[in-house]
């Protein structure tokens, strides 16, 4: 058995792009990211990855992810063999994404989004609609799960 999963994160560098396939008219959105590495000799690199998404997550993907936003990506990578116009062979890597999640939008209410559960869920737990998420380093919440002795919270 084989598994290929990947989660990436970074800024959007190509606005989303929706179209419909020709025959069934299914909605596939696209965009690209740019992924930074770890620097290496001082430097850091910047690797651009194509990003596909279809049906109900393409159309949400449209509307709320823009250029310059920050984004976390999990899906399945692939990559494409083509030749080109001028004839030498080329390799593209993309990413047939599952669940987007836009990063940019943590403290509104906005989340991500995931063609598993076929509607937008907010990016934390316990944060409803029109509510503005807390902090990562709210330590209620902290309190809240360390309250009790009996139950290790993992």
């Amino acid at each position: 058995m084989s598994l290929s999963k990947i989660v990436v994160s970074g800024r959007v560098i190509r606005a989303p792009e929706k179209r419909f396939t020709p025959s069934t008219n299914i909605a596939v959105t696209e965009f690209s990211i740019a992924v930074e590495s770890p620097p290496r000799d001082g430097q850091t690199e910047s690797t651009p990855i194509k990003i596909i998404t279809w049906r109900d997550l393409a159309e949400r993907c449209s509307t709320e992810i823009h250029k310059g936003d920050l984004v976390a990506v999990d899906g399945r990578l692939q990559i494409n063999n083509y030749q080109s116009q001028d004839g030498q062979k080329r390799r593209e890597v993309e990413v047939d994404a599952v669940n987007v999640e836009n990063l940019s939008n943590l403290t509104g209410s906005q989340g991500s989004f995931s063609e598993e559960k076929g509607e937008a869920t907010l990016a934390k737990a316990g944060v409803k609609g029109g509510q503005k998420a807390k902090p990562a380093g709210d330590t209620d919440d902290l309190d809240a799960i360390f309250a009790s002795d009996d139950e290790i919270p993992f």
